[in-house]
C-alpha cells in the first residue's frame, strides 16, 4: 500500500537538489513522466514508474522499473496519465516536481489538473525550486497553515472563479478578514509570511495558492 507519490516531470524550470532529493526519500512510489527520467538519473533517483509517449526522453537505457507507453497522440498529457497511475494504486497525497514555467499552456493545463482533483485527492501539489502551486476549496480543502520557509518567501492566491468570498489571511504581512475577491483582482498577489506561520481559508470558491521563491 502507498501513500504517497512523486512525480517528476520533464520540463523543471529551476531544480533544487536538496529539495528534490528529500521529495524522493520521503514518497512512498516515484513516477517519472516522459522525460522526468532524465532528471532522475541526473540526480541518481530510482523511479518505481516511468510513463509517457517517450517524445522528450533522452535516456536510451531501460531502468529496472514499470514501464507504460503511451500513444503520441492521445487526449491527455503525461503528466495527467502520471497522476491517473497514482490514482488507480489508491494514492491521494501527491507531489509534481515541475509543471510551472516554460510552456503556458502546459502550466495553465496543470492549473486545471488541480481543479480537476480537487476532492479526489488529500493532497495535490505542484513545485520546482522556484514556484509551488496547490488549489484551496471551500467544500474540500477550504483552509492551510504556511510555515515559513526560505525557499517560498512569497504567496499569492487568485480566484479561479468569478468571485471567491470569505477568504481570510493571518499571521502574513497584509491580513484580511472575510474578504470577497475577484478573478480579475490583484489584490491577493505577492504576501510574507512575517511570523512563523500564516493561515489561509476560503469561505466560498475555489482560490490557487502560489508560493514563490523571488
Amino acid at each position: 500500500m502507498y501513500n504517497t507519490a512523486l512525480i517528476i516531470l520533464s520540463f523543471v524550470e529551476k531544480i533544487d537538489i536538496s529539495h528534490l532529493n528529500t521529495l524522493s526519500c520521503t514518497s512512498d512510489y516515484i513516477i517519472c513522466a516522459d522525460g522526468g527520467v532524465d532528471i532522475a538519473n541526473t540526480y541518481g533517483i530510482r523511479p518505481d514508474c516511468v510513463i509517457g509517449d517517450f517524445d522528450s526522453t533522452v535516456t536510451s537505457n531501460r531502468l529496472d522499473c514499470l514501464y507504460i507507453t503511451l500513444p503520441s497522440e492521445k487526449d491527455l498529457t503525461d503528466t495527467e496519465a502520471a497522476i491517473n497511475h497514482a490514482i488507480e494504486l489508491g494514492i491521494r497525497d501527491i507531489t509534481v516536481y515541475g509543471g510551472i514555467g516554460g510552456r503556458l499552456d502546459h502550466t495553465l493545463g496543470n492549473v486545471g489538473l488541480l481543479e480537476k482533483y480537487i476532492g479526489k485527492l488529500d493532497h495535490l501539489e505542484f513545485m520546482d525550486g522556484k514556484n509551488s502551486m496547490q488549489l484551496l476549496d471551500s467544500e474540500s480543502c477550504n483552509s492551510i497553515l504556511l510555515t515559513h520557509t526560505s525557499a517560498y518567501r512569497y504567496f499569492s492566491l487568485v480566484s479561479l472563479d468569478s468571485i471567491a468570498d470569505g477568504v481570510s489571511i493571518t499571521g502574513a504581512k497584509y491580513n484580511l478578514d472575510n474578504a470577497s475577491i475577484s478573478r480579475a483582482s490583484t489584490l491577493c498577489i505577492s504576501n510574507e509570511i512575517i511570523l512563523n506561520q500564516a493561515h489561509i481559508s476560503v469561505h466560498h470558491g475555489k482560490v490557487l495558492l502560489i508560493r514563490s521563491g523571488d
